[in-house]
C-alpha cells in the first residue's frame, strides 16, 4: 500500500505524468517501466546511482527503478562544473537520457523480474546540498531497507502527510521545477504513492506556467517566491486565465518579500502555504495564510528547537546558515543568508531587504545586490539589474533611497541580459560575484 505498484494495480489506466509537451503516462506504464529498469539495472539492496536526466516521466521511472530496489539514488543538477558532478557521482552509476534508453532496451527475462519483484524494499533519496557556491555537500539519509510501502519508512510518512492538505487520487499537481531539487522530487515521488496526477514542466516559464494550470484544472502547486515575482510581471491579459481549480498552493526555498505574499495571496486566494526547512532535514516550520496574514513576513511559529545564535537561525545545534529573528509572539522571520552578507566599513549589510525594494519596481525584471571590492570600504553595495523596461540606474537609486536606510542602498547599479538563476529559480550569486572579485588579491565570494 502507498507505493508505485500498488497505485498501478489499483487504477491502472489513471494518468500518472502529464509532460510539458502534453503527452501522458498511465500509472501501468510508469509502474512496467519502472520495473523494467529496476531489473536491468541489476543493483542490490544498498546500492546507488546518480540521475542526470530532464524533467519529465522518465526521470520518475529511473528514481522509481531505484526506490523500489532499495537503493539511493542521486539527481545531479545539470548546471554543475564537471568536478562538482564527478564529486556528487562519485564511481557511482550515472543515468542519462542515453544509459536510460539501453537499459529499457535490455531483455530482461522472466526469471530476473520475479527475482527483482521479490526483493523489492524502499530506497531513498541521497541529496547534497550547496554546489552553486561551493562543492556540494552529501546530506546521507539512513535507509531502511522495509518493504514497499512500509508505513515506519520516512519516504511513506513524507507522503501520508500530504494528505492533511487534501491531496491523493483526484490531485492534480503541477511541478514548475527541476527534479534534480530536494522539494520538487520528494513531492513528485510522494504524490506518485498517493495516485495523484503531476503535470510536469521542463522548465518554468510564468505564462505557460498560468497556462497548464488552466488547460490541466491544476489543483495543488509548489513555487518559489522568484516565480511569483515573474508570474506578477506578466501583462494583464497574459494573467487572464481561469485558476479557480486551485485548492492549496506551496512555497518555500527563499524569503518572499511581504509585498510579493500579498499581491499573491489577493491573486490566487487565500490558499498560500509557506514552509521552511532544508535538505538537512534538520527542522521544519510553516504557516497558513490567515496566519501569515496576521504575521506578515514570517515562516511560522517556532518550535522548541528553533532558538537564535548570534543572530543566525538553529534547529537545535544545526542551522541551515540562514539570519533570523523570533517576534514576541515566538513566530520565525527570516532576514538572509549568513554567505550574502555585506561588510562595508565596518557596517553588516544583508542585501535580500534591499532586494525585495528593487525587485517590485515596474522595470527592474530581476535583481541581485552583492558586495563588490572597494579600496576604502572594503566592499560597496552594488545592484545588479536585469531592466524590464526603460529605466535608469539614478532612477532606482532613487527608488531604493526612498524606501530603505541610505547605508542599505546599492551605491551603483549595473545592467545585465540576464542574471544567473538555475531553472529552479535560485540565483547562483557565487558566480556572479565571482566575475567581479576575479584577479583581486582579497576574494570575498
Amino acid at each position: 500500500m502507498h507505493h508505485l505498484g500498488w497505485q498501478a494495480e489499483r487504477s491502472p489506466g489513471a494518468i500518472a505524468v502529464i509532460e510539458a509537451d502534453g503527452r501522458t503516462v498511465t500509472y501501468a506504464e510508469l509502474d512496467a517501466r519502472s520495473r523494467h529498469l529496476a531489473a536491468a539495472l541489476g543493483k542490490e539492496p544498498g546500492d546507488s546511482i546518480a540521475i542526470r536526466m530532464p524533467n519529465g516521466a522518465a526521470f520518475l521511472e529511473v528514481a522509481w527503478a531505484a526506490q523500489r530496489s532499495g537503493l539511493s539514488y542521486t539527481p545531479v543538477n545539470k548546471h554543475l562544473r564537471p568536478a562538482e558532478i564527478d564529486a556528487m557521482v562519485d564511481g557511482r552509476l550515472l543515468v542519462t537520457e542515453e544509459v536510460y534508453e539501453r537499459l529499457l532496451a535490455t531483455p530482461v527475462s522472466a526469471e530476473a523480474r520475479a527475482a527483482q519483484d521479490a526483493r523489492e524494499c524502499e530506497g531513498r533519496e541521497l541529496m547534497f546540498s550547496g554546489g552553486t557556491t561551493g562543492m556540494p555537500k552529501e546530506v546521507r539519509k539512513q535507509l531502511t531497507a522495509g518493504p514497499m510501502g512500509d508505513p515506519e519508512a520516512e519516504c511513506v510518512k513524507v507522503a501520508l502527510g500530504l494528505t492533511r492538505y487534501g491531496m491523493g487520487p483526484g490531485t492534480v499537481y503541477l511541478s514548475p521545477a527541476p527534479l534534480y531539487h530536494a522539494a520538487p522530487l520528494v513531492y513528485c515521488m510522494s504524490l506518485l504513492r498517493l495516485g495523484a496526477t503531476l503535470v510536469v514542466m521542463d522548465r518554468f516559464d510564468p505564462a505557460a506556467c498560468l497556462e497548464l494550470i488552466e488547460r490541466h484544472r491544476v489543483t495543488h502547486a509548489q513555487f518559489v517566491p522568484t516565480m511569483f515575482v515573474r508570474m506578477l510581471k506578466l501583462p494583464a491579459d497574459r494573467r487572464d486565465r481561469d485558476l479557480s481549480s486551485l485548492k492549496l498552493v506551496f512555497h518555500s526555498a527563499a524569503p518572499c518579500p511581504v509585498e510579493v505574499k500579498r499581491r499573491m495571496l489577493d491573486w490566487f486566494g487565500p490558499i498560500i502555504h509557506e514552509y521552511y526547512s532544508g535538505t538537512e532535514g534538520y527542522g521544519h516550520v510553516a504557516i497558513g495564510p490567515e496566519e501569515w496574514l496576521a504575521h506578515p513576513g514570517s515562516v511560522g511559529k517556532a518550535g522548541d528547537d528553533v532558538r537564535i545564535v548570534d543572530g543566525v537561525v538553529h534547529f537545535g545545534e544545526h542551522s541551515l546558515g540562514d539570519v533570523g529573528y523570533l517576534d514576541d509572539d515566538g513566530y520565525l522571520y527570516l532576514t538572509d543568508r549568513v554567505s550574502h552578507m555585506i561588510v562595508s566599513g565596518g557596517v553588516n549589510i544583508y542585501p535580500q531587504e534591499t532586494e525585495n525594494v528593487l525587485v517590485m519596481h515596474p522595470r527592474v525584471a530581476d535583481v541581485a545586490v552583492i558586495g563588490v571590492p572597494d579600496p576604502e570600504m572594503g566592499e560597496r553595495v552594488l545592484a545588479v539589474v536585469e531592466p524590464a523596461g526603460e529605466v535608469t540606474a539614478e532612477e532606482l537609486l532613487a527608488y531604493c533611497r526612498e524606501r530603505l536606510a541610505h547605508y542599505k542602498c546599492p551605491r551603483d547599479v549595473d545592467f545585465v541580459s540576464s542574471l544567473p538563476r538555475d531553472p529552479s529559480g535560485k540565483l547562483r550569486k557565487g558566480l556572479l560575484k565571482e566575475s567581479y572579485w576575479r584577479d583581486h588579491e582579497t576574494r570575498i565570494v
